[in-house]
């Protein structure tokens, strides 16, 4: 019940923080403890009955076994010499569909330390945070469209002990052009992919607090490159990276080359995705973690003048059709969507499309997706073929492509959640993929699913005789449509509800 064992993990992380209670009168904290599949917790999830294993089952065992050979698996399999670092708070990442469908992580910055909910991004460098910015800046997770009101700190270097300005005259002032005299604080301007989305502001040097992830959790403080963004633009002034955002790139004053650069960690960093289509969505990171002995690996290929995380594309299949594909793409955490230019967007969509039974929507204006399809009446399985990458040396990655979403009308349509490059003039293998199952062996190529569940927009009350939308089975290479237990925790309430994980201690 694979179902299971992911609600076991999210539940391993809450649990902690609906028992918090804070007995203000007599000054100390007191833990409720429950059991991660009691009914209290059930209960606060909104889980149905069928999500989770009966206690005392078989299942119930079998999923408890199961965590224990990933927790120590993965010490036991790991090629770290040393332990990993992450930051102070936890490596907990969060995919949050309001805030952009970015991954969001609370990090620690400045004496004292103050915390942030950055976005983690593997398509820059530069980590940022909203300082001195005024009313131009998000002060409150509220403004940014969450329904619960939660303050955001904005970064001050005034009010922090270890930050210094970085001056012109230093070898770390990327934007020197601009710079009026060596004496001048450094500016710097990042442009976005994303239409209008820019950063400006000036350099400083501040403490990240981190922590080893062994049995010690020893802290470690990194002086890091900072910017101070004093103006935003575009998404980054409303709903995308409103409380700072991280780069994780290769450049000399991105976090993971500047821990490498101190000898605190290795140079490498991983980050874990929940499965798109779980009811999962934490993550982790960690710095200077090389990953696991059986691992697939592909080399990154350089390019000029920017590095960046570029691979070889060397081969698609959909379904039973080798298509002859080879490009060059680049990974990013920071786009949610692949985007493909001619002609292989073309040869895989259409590829795919011939290979769906529902009737194709006509394209409307107002959306990118050009192949989007309703659901049947009565339908209880969706057939659509398998998409998969594979890459120089001959790793494999199965794509997930499709996601669902409830029209104002009450029906469903499912959309396919690749996109014509036109604007990026790139090819970019974006967040929306499945990231938790690489491909080793052929899998049968063509696979029946309900679609898996759509975490925007909310639908609508449907009336008694409306299809729901299906939870995912992967237990089997069918997944039947039924009314999951995940259908009950509303898309907006569940993200509310897992931020808590990431601000329950501040």
């Amino acid at each position: 019940m694979d179902v299971a064992r992911q609600v076991f993990v999210l539940l391993s992380v809450l649990v902690a923080s609906w028992g918090l209670k804070i007995c203000e009168a007599a000054g100390k904290f007191s833990f409720e403890v429950h059991h991660v599949f009691s009914d209290a917790v059930k209960q606060n999830l909104g889980f149905a009955d069928n999500l989770v294993p009966e206690v005392g089952s078989l299942e119930y065992f079998k999923v408890l076994a199961h965590r224990d050979q990933l927790i120590r698996g993965r010490g036991l399999a790991s090629n770290n010499d040393e332990p990993p670092v992450t930051f102070m708070r936890g490596n907990r990442t969060l995919a949050l569909d309001l805030l952009g469908a970015l991954h969001y992580a609370n990090v620690s910055v400045g004496t004292p330390a103050t915390w942030f909910l950055v976005a983690l991004d593997t398509g820059s460098d530069l980590f940022w945070l909203p300082c001195n910015c005024g009313t131009t800046c998000i002060h409150d997770l509220k403004d940014a469209g969450l329904s619960e009101s939660r303050p955001l700190n904005l970064y001050s270097p005034n009010a922090s002990f270890t930050s210094s300005a970085i001056r012109c005259s230093d070898e770390r002032c990327f934007g020197s052009r601009q710079c009026s005299s060596p004496a001048s604080i450094c500016p710097y301007q990042i442009q976005y992919l994303s239409n209008n989305a820019v950063t400006r502001g000036t350099l400083f040097e501040d403490v990240l607090h981190l922590v080893t992830e062994d049995e010690e959790l020893e802290p470690v403080e990194a002086n890091i490159t900072l910017g101070c963004g004093q103006n935003q633009t575009g998404s980054l002034q409303s709903r995308v990276a409103v409380n700072g955002l991280l780069g994780l790139g290769l450049k000399d004053y991105s976090v993971p080359s500047v821990l490498a650069k101190a000898n605190i960690t290795a140079n490498s960093f991983s980050m874990c995705f929940p499965d798109t289509n779980s009811v999962g969505i934490i993550g982790r990171i960690s710095f200077g973690d090389k990953g696991y002995t059986d691992q697939l690996e592909t080399p990154l290929i350089p390019v000029e003048p920017n590095p960046t995380y570029a691979v070889n594309l060397t081969a698609v299949s959909v379904g039973r059709n080798d298509l002859d594909v080879q490009l060059l793409a680049l990974f990013d955490t920071g786009t949610s969507f692949t985007h493909l230019l001619e002609p292989a967007y073309g040869l895989i969509t259409k590829t795919f499309h011939d290979k769906v039974t529902d009737k194709r929507r006509p394209t409307d204006p107002e959306i990118p997706f050009e192949f989007c399809y309703d659901l049947s009446p009565n339908t209880t399985v969706i057939i659509f073929p398998r998409v998969v990458m594979t890459f120089g040396g001959g790793s494999q990655m199965r794509m997930d492509p499709l996601f669902t979403v409830v029209t104002k009308d009450n029906t469903i349509m499912y959309c396919l959640g690749i996109l014509k490059s036109v604007d990026f003039k790139l090819n970019i293998i974006g967040r929306f993929r499945d990231d938790s199952l690489p491909v080793t062996s052929p899998p049968p190529p063509e696979i029946e699913a309900p679609p898996p569940i759509a975490s925007t927009p909310p639908p609508l009350p449907p009336p008694a005789a409306a299809a729901t939308r299906p939870r995912i089975d992967h237990r089997t290479s069918t997944r039947n449509a039924g009314t999951g237990g995940a259908a009950n925790l509303s898309p907006l309430a569940s993200q509310i509800l897992l931020l808590l994980p990431l601000l329950a201690f501040l």
